[in-house]
């Protein structure tokens, strides 16, 4: 928008000009031809021989005053500021102000030498538009009257009045009307070619963002057919093709998954009869082996369980749920463990009459992970706190589950939730990608974070339009 709006101001500012400086150099030639014919009329009613008997100090004589009373006719019917007459040496000749006496200096800075030479050769002259000391604009114009011989005796000099200057003037604030309107119609113009190029660049990026999360069936529309319906088709392909390879990689993954479990539960089978046979006869190398055995089978099978979780679509069940039910459900299956590192387990709810609608399985799953996380984190003897609060603009209920551990190193706090990552050695890497997976299918979120007075915090939101 900004591209496009400096580019037609530009265009505007250069027209603009050309037009004022055009329009401007017509009227001052307009108005200086009239001020010439005034000019050239005046030098009609002073006649030479009248004028040359005019001395310094005559100022009240009556040919002085009969001549200003003319002139003064002139200047009424005409409405210019003032007409004088001048020697071609600069002195005071004639003025129809009275202030100015006969034979004072005129200060003539507007009088280009070269007007001598056009008002010796009987040419009348004028000036450009200029500026007095009050910044208000004259135009002047001189007429040249000859002596007997055809010398230049004396010049006739006429101010331009109140109606020039005022149509002047009157130009320059319709043209300043005219660039105001310009530079409006110019932003909105902006903002029309902008919104044409923004609006389908957002449409993409906001596809970009659905493939991003896993949406792979969120296309681009665009309805130009520029260089931005290429890039959204582009998009659109790159959609079908991530669609198609990620669909053909779950079911190879889920197919991987099932080839593995069935045997895995042959193993367990055989290993549980195993364990019968040989139940007379055990020895401690014996039992030490089953239960290696045993214990590698179920984190087999765990890390199937969760593998499956991740690769599968999640279609949501919809339970109308309390916080209090859910956590109350996670500490029952949370007791034992907890129990063996005699840890305590803190639990505030904020409200336990409000109700969600949520898959409760699945964030039973969730809320169950965090919290064993957080048993595993605290040293024997700590405290893990469990509670609720409502988010910061009352839009959502927030689950929050504390540990007294030793926290997140700062590197890992942007590398927990992604699938595979892991720092416990019989982890599997997919239970807090799994976590996220969850709250962002609730249209809610999941993040973590150190906390000021030791250990780690995970903060489970979900939105309350799910009530």
């Amino acid at each position: 928008m900004a591209f496009y709006l400096l580019f037609i101001l530009l265009i505007l500012g250069v027209i603009s000009f050309l037009f004022f400086s055009t329009a401007r150099q017509h009227l001052e030639q307009e108005v200086g031809r009239k001020l010439q014919y005034i000019a050239k009329i005046s030098a009609k009613h002073t006649p030479f021989d009248r004028l040359e008997l005019i001395q310094i100090g005559d100022d009240q004589s009556r040919m002085v005053l009969r001549l200003k009373e003319k002139l003064a006719e002139v200047q009424e019917a005409t409405g210019v500021e003032n007409i004088y007459l001048f020697r071609p040496d600069g002195s005071t000749l004639l003025d129809l102000r009275s202030a100015v006496r006969i034979g004072q200096p005129y200060p003539l800075a507007h009088f280009a030498p070269a007007f001598l030479q056009k008002l010796a050769a009987q040419k009348s002259v004028n000036t450009q538009g200029y500026a007095d000391a009050q910044e208000d604009i004259f135009i002047s114009a001189y007429a040249p009257i000859q002596d007997l011989e055809g010398r230049l005796f004396a010049i006739v000099g006429v101010d331009s009045g109140d109606g020039e200057l005022a149509l002047i003037e009157r130009m320059r604030l319709i043209l300043y009307w005219i660039a105001f309107a310009g530079m409006a119609f110019a932003a909105l113009l902006a903002l029309f070619f902008a919104r044409g190029i923004t609006s389908p660049i957002r449409r993409i990026a906001y596809t970009a963002e659905q493939l991003g999360s896993g949406n792979y069936s969120a296309r681009a529309e665009v309805e130009t057919s520029d260089e931005l319906r290429v890039l959204a088709d582009a998009i659109n392909r790159m959609a079908e093709q991530v669609r198609n390879r990620d669909a053909a990689l779950k079911e190879m993954a889920a197919s991987v998954a099932h080839e593995i479990r069935n045997p895995l539960n042959s193993i367990k089978l055989l290993v549980s009869l195993l364990d019968d046979d040989l139940s007379a006869h055990h020895t401690d190398m014996t039992r030490s082996t089953i239960e290696t055995l045993r214990y590698e089978i179920g984190k087999l099978n765990r890390f199937i369980e969760e593998f499956l979780t991740y690769a599968r679509p999640i279609a949501l069940i919809g339970d109308q749920v309390t916080a209090a039910s859910l956590i109350s459900s996670v500490l029952d299956m949370v007791a034992a463990p907890a129990n063996e590192k005699n840890i305590k387990l803190d639990v505030h709810i904020s409200d336990e009459t409000i109700h969600l609608t949520v898959d409760r399985l699945r964030l039973e799953q969730t809320l169950l992970n965090l919290v064993l996380n957080a048993v595993q984190a605290s040293q024997e003897g700590g405290e893990v706190a469990v509670h609720t609060r409502f988010a910061a603009s009352k839009d959502g209920l927030d689950f929050i589950v504390d540990d007294s551990g030793a926290g997140i190193a700062p590197d890992m706090l942007t590398q927990i939730f992604e699938p595979f990552y892991t720092t416990r050695i019989d982890g599997t890497g997919l239970g807090l990608a799994n976590a996220k997976r969850i709250a962002e299918a609730h249209n809610g979120a999941l993040y973590a974070e150190n906390r000021p007075e030791g250990g780690a915090r995970f903060v489970l939101h979900l939105p309350l339009q799910n009530a």
